[in-house]
């Protein structure tokens, strides 16, 4: 190993097959100006470490224009196989037409990135594998007919996030104003989506949504996961705040937090954690609390990550629109049962459910809009209504509740 005039390490030898680099301490990073291996020990010196490779390392000796001229030449094969792949995409899209078939298809696509990420050979993580395939498959549907996907406004909420996540960047993404114009906009459109949140792992269940099912015609298809970081955000590292601005979900997942740390600053709710970081913007003496991509669209400085409760916060989301999803073999489902009012009525639904071997996941009660001091009881489970044990327990709930209805099914997540 040489060391240039600067000070970087400069390798003269390919490493072998069963090496790996070693991270470097912070304060030997700045020093390591090369991007990617190889990296700095404390002395600013490259050091290996033995872990075993999944793929091969280009020759070093290769001059950097040969290694460009290597990835162009991939990229033009890339781009090849891509416009074969949107071709036999389009070819589908035509058929689906000819015989009525909904272009959204999330069993189809739960697949494929369950395909595509057990033939990764790395180094992409399997996360960086999906995140492109989700970008394919929207740009796949949008040759087939581009999704519309309503989801709570304005942009860079997390809401957004979620139908981003799972629609990718190139689906039609309609801020709303309210869960129920969601419901609604899926209610009263052919063949559109919405994307609205059903739980958190800190402040649990959003009711309103399980009410609006009550009231609307529109099934679960597809639910998605969703890691919530909270930030604390600003337009200068003062902390002299006049107030700070957040959600009422976001404040209540930072409950600990705030209350260690912001001591008597108001906190005041507002209609989302993007209209929060406006309004920080447009108020330099005040602070918001909201996800970083909120930050960034609206020029603030982040203060302080992570300042959730729980570090593992997630917003699990449903994915609506006019029909369940088809069957898969491996899916979820939900329903909406109404009791009659005596005791062991409840017990009796979950009896039902057990002796037809239907593993219960979820259940939540909301007071009935149907009858006053009556509550209807909201299920997820595993199964799908076209199967027969489901289909037998839903003829015996239909005889022994007031009602029972199908809310939706889905693929079950990866």
């Amino acid at each position: 190993m040489l060391e240039t005039p600067l000070g970087f390490a400069q390798w003269s030898a390919r490493p072998t097959a069963d090496t790996t680099w070693r991270r470097p301490s912070t304060h030997s990073a700045r020093r390591c100006a090369v991007s990617d291996p190889p990296q700095c020990s404390n002395d600013g010196r490259a050091v290996l470490a033995s872990r075993p490779r999944a793929y091969p390392e280009p020759e070093v000796s290769e001059s950097l224009e040969d290694l460009r001229r290597d990835i162009d030449s991939l990229d033009e094969q890339l781009v090849t196989l891509l416009g074969q792949r949107a071709k036999l995409v389009q070819e589908i899209g035509h058929r689906k037409a000819d015989t009525g078939i909904p272009v959204f298809d999330p069993g189809r696509e739960r697949d494929v990135l369950a395909r595509v990420t057990a033939i990764n050979p790395g180094p992409y993580e399997d996360d960086h594998i999906q995140a492109i395939y989700r970008e394919v498959m929207a740009a796949s549907r949008s040759l087939e007919e581009p999704p519309r996907v309503g989801y709570l406004g304005p942009p860079h909420t997390f809401s957004h996030q979620a139908a981003q996540q799972y629609f990718g960047r190139l689906a039609d993404l309609t801020p709303l104003g309210s869960f129920r114009d969601i419901f609604d906009f899926v209610d009263r459109s052919p063949r559109v989506s919405g994307v609205v949140p059903i739980e958190n792992t800190t402040s649990g269940t959003i009711g309103e949504t399980l009410d609006l099912f009550v009231t609307r015609t529109v099934f679960i298809q597809a639910e998605i996961q969703l890691p919530v970081s909270h930030n604390l955000l600003a337009t200068s590292g003062s902390t002299d705040w006049a107030c700070v601005y957040s959600h009422p979900h976001a404040i209540a997942q930072c409950r600990g937090w705030i209350e260690r740390h912001l001591g008597t600053t108001p906190i005041m709710e507002v209609a989302s954690t993007a209209e929060a970081a406006r309004r920080t913007a447009d108020e330099p003496h005040t602070a918001a609390i909201g996800p970083l991509s909120a930050a960034e669209a609206f020029g603030l400085e982040v203060l302080q990550q992570d300042i959730q409760d729980i570090a593992s916060n997630r917003t699990r989301f449903y994915v609506i629109g006019d029909k369940p999803a088809a069957r898969t073999g491996r899916d979820k489902m939900a329903l909406m049962v109404a009791v009659h009012d005596r005791v062991g009525a409840l017990h009796d639904v979950l009896s039902c459910l057990r002796d037809h071997d239907l593993n219960l996941s979820f259940i939540q009660s909301r007071p009935s809009r149907l009858k006053p001091d009556d509550y209807i009881f909201f299920l997820e489970m595993m199964g799908h209504p076209d199967e027969e044990a489901v289909q037998q327990a839903l003829r015996v709930l239909g005889e022994s509740t007031v009602l029972t209805r199908v809310l939706g099914a889905w693929p079950l997540s990866n």
